[in-house]
């Protein structure tokens, strides 16, 4: 019996030893005491969202309906286009009767992404880290009730380091209650749409050439770009024929696509996607149609 509750005294000791060395290596780590004692263990613990109304409420304006999403340190969720895995982050509304959400260019409600970081540790996945601002615009009627317009906004995520958990999010906000201008909510929101990326200039050149059944190439000429790369929209039936972004120095991207024009989900066959332009951006977003094959 003595032998017994001496071995366990010592392997008590011990894992004692390498709890106080784990604390101690997560804390030379920069790594809260805290937070190294227990990472959390659902998406929603994971992830927090803010949710809020951005603009003035006046009867036929535009509004934004904005939701910050705060992320666990060392974890990510992901873009419209998660890339080799992932899902994409999800922002649905429950609008009152007179309101409007903007649709896209593609038919669908216009959430606004800021542009992506680029995840390279296995596969090549696109999302967000730390923190991102997300929105979608919001035309009230002509009249504002005095009631005023409650909105239900519900938000979906993959968050992923090592193993990736589901999280979900329900919140109620009044459209015509908008936050302060300089509340954080905005503050957050203004420096996610200077992100957002805008309408491709004028200038460039953007065609689909090559055009066979199953294959095509997408040109891009972007004068004075140094470097341009290539974030590609999930579009049924065509996709990057290699990899998942395509890069190129200087002002001109050919990228080779692969065309599966029986899986297009009855949408237009057609390549979109965003082109970053250096580092850092500016980024510009586009959508071009695939021919049929001569």
């Amino acid at each position: 019996m003595q032998f017994q509750h001496r071995t366990r005294s010592f392997l008590s000791a011990l894992l004692c030893v390498a709890a106080l060395a784990g604390g101690a290596s997560a804390v030379a780590q920069g790594i809260p005491a805290a937070q190294a004692a227990r990472e959390p263990k659902t998406g929603e613990e994971l992830v927090r969202v803010a949710v809020g109304v951005v603009g003035e409420a006046k009867p036929g304006a535009t509004v934004r309906v904005a939701a910050t999403f705060t992320i666990h340190p060392g974890w990510h969720i992901y873009w419209a286009n998660p890339g080799e895995s992932g899902m994409p982050t999800q922002l649905t509304l429950d609008l009152p009767e007179g309101c409007t959400a903007a649709k896209g260019e593609d038919g669908e409600t216009q959430i606004e992404f800021p542009i992506p970081q680029v995840f390279s540790k296995g596969e090549t996945t696109f999302g967000y880290e730390r923190s991102v601002t997300l929105s979608i615009p919001v035309t009230l009627p002509g009249e504002i009730p005095s009631a005023g317009l409650p909105v239900t906004v519900r938000s979906r995520w993959l968050v992923c380091k090592e193993s990736c958990l589901m999280g979900q999010n329900e919140a109620k906000a009044d459209l015509a209650k908008p936050v302060a201008a300089d509340a954080p909510l905005a503050k957050a929101l203004a420096e996610s749409l200077a992100r957002v990326p805008k309408p491709m200039p004028a200038d460039w050149k953007c065609a689909i050439a090559e055009v066979a059944e199953e294959s095509a190439v997408l040109t891009v000429e972007a004068p004075g770009a140094t470097e341009l790369r290539f974030f590609p929209f999930e579009t049924p039936g065509a996709q990057l024929a290699s990899g998942f972004l395509a890069d190129a120095k200087g002002a001109a991207l050919r990228a080779e696509i692969a065309l599966s024009r029986e899986s297009t989900l009855g949408k237009p066959l057609e390549v979109a996607g965003i082109l970053l332009v250096g580092k850092n951006g500016p980024a510009y977003s586009f959508r071009v149609p695939v021919p049929a094959a001569k």
